[in-house]
């Protein structure tokens, strides 16, 4: 039976609430009310459910459905917030196609959320193993909302061995329905060059620090050709390195006594510490410190893995196609739930514009995505062996 009718309603009202993180816009609005309507719908539909993070104007939303015992716990998971903007800007093609829902986070991605909730309620009875519905906050920033609800997960198994720890993981972020099995890692570094002040008709009785910087930039160059010039990832291709933004000096007639750079370097799966890797490459340059601000794992997962194989036949059952299997370049949060040690891979619906403009969601990929679902829940957590007859 199809499920557009409750996938695009429920779509529709996760849309409408506005999720802006706090941390990218200016008096955003936060995760809470979106977090609060996710609880009650999860919770009128007997999942067990909470409340999770330090925070509590920004939490995130924990849930289980119970299964009868036996099957593989399965994680579905996603982000509540969403990046400035309304993300419903004029698009001719909005207004005459039916397919559309229209808005931000519509495709980045209350439609997965919505997926993800109408096939977990929705499973059998008889399912064997348990379903967790993991929605985290601030993934569109610093991802403390994930790195909260993959503690209170490990805190619960630790507690109640009857809440198992998934073992398995689908991440609902758009991808037009291809099933992403490798995205990469990324890494945020200040770089900071010490100079000494001098007056700018003297600069010898001064140390520049831009100067200094310079020598750090053609290093970083140099890096950038290196990585290019590597084993191509089958799925990622290359890391990279760039520098994001530079800041140093203070009016044009001083020798600058402080420079900085932020550089950000893209990793792939089991490459090394990039930390390392950074500080080698630009001692000669002399740093005076080389400071680390983000640093997020690439994420990797088999084909044949058993969720993998889940979620790529599934997709194929409700395609007729075979999968496209992919790898994003782009940093997600199951960069964190790999690193945890959860086998995972990405499903999302289609559509386009997410942190655009116009951000929309096609209705029938929901619909086709549900179905997805459903199968993996299934499949994944198995089922009960049916009662002997007469018992």
């Amino acid at each position: 039976m199809s499920t557009e009718g409750d996938v695009a309603a429920l779509t529709r009202r996760l849309v409408a609430i506005d999720a802006a993180n706090p941390s990218l816009v200016a008096d955003g609005a936060g995760e809470r009310e979106l977090a609060e309507a996710v609880a009650t719908w999860l919770g009128d539909r007997g999942f067990e459910v909470r409340p999770v993070g330090a925070d509590p104007a920004r939490p995130s939303i924990l849930a289980r459905r119970r299964g009868t015992g036996g099957g593989r716990t399965l994680l579905l998971a996603g982000h509540l917030d969403t990046v400035g903007g309304t993300g419903d800007g004029v698009d001719a093609a909005a207004d005459v196609d039916a397919d559309r829902i229209v808005g931000r986070g519509a495709y980045d991605m209350a439609g997965g959320l919505a997926a993800a909730m109408v096939a977990a309620s929705t499973a059998p009875e008889d399912l064997a193993g348990d379903v967790v519905l993991a929605f985290a906050a601030d993934e569109e920033f610093g991802s403390l909302g994930m790195e909260e609800l993959l503690a209170a997960i490990d805190a619960d198994a630790a507690s109640d061995p009857s809440r198992r720890r998934p073992d398995g993981a689908v991440v609902l972020e758009p991808t037009d329905l291809g099933v992403t099995l490798a995205h990469r890692g990324f890494a945020w570094y200040r770089v900071e060059y010490d100079g000494v002040a001098a007056h700018g008709s003297q600069p010898a009785l001064g140390v520049d620090a831009i100067d200094r910087a310079l020598d750090g930039l053609v290093a970083l160059r140099a890096l950038g050709a290196e990585l290019g010039a590597r084993a191509r990832h089958p799925l990622l291709g290359t890391g990279s390195v760039r520098v994001a933004t530079i800041e140093g000096g203070s009016d044009a007639a001083t020798v600058a006594d402080r420079c900085v750079l932020v550089v950000e370097r893209r990793t792939l799966p089991g490459e090394p510490d990039p930390g390392a890797e950074l500080e080698r490459v630009l001692a000669a340059s002399r740093p005076a410190r080389v400071v680390p601000l983000v640093v997020r794992p690439a994420m990797e997962s088999a084909a044949d893995s058993p969720i993998a194989r889940s979620v790529i036949d599934a997709v194929e059952a409700a395609t007729g196609t075979p999968a496209t299997l992919r790898g994003d370049p782009w940093w997600t949060d199951a960069g964190l739930i790999a690193e945890a040690g959860i086998p995972v891979v990405l499903v999302g619906p289609a559509g386009g514009g997410a942190h655009a403009e116009v951000e929309w969601v096609s209705i029938a990929s929901l619909d086709t995505l549900t179905g997805v679902v459903t199968r993996v829940v299934q499949d994944f957590c198995g089922r009960s062996p049916a009662e002997a007859p007469g018992r």
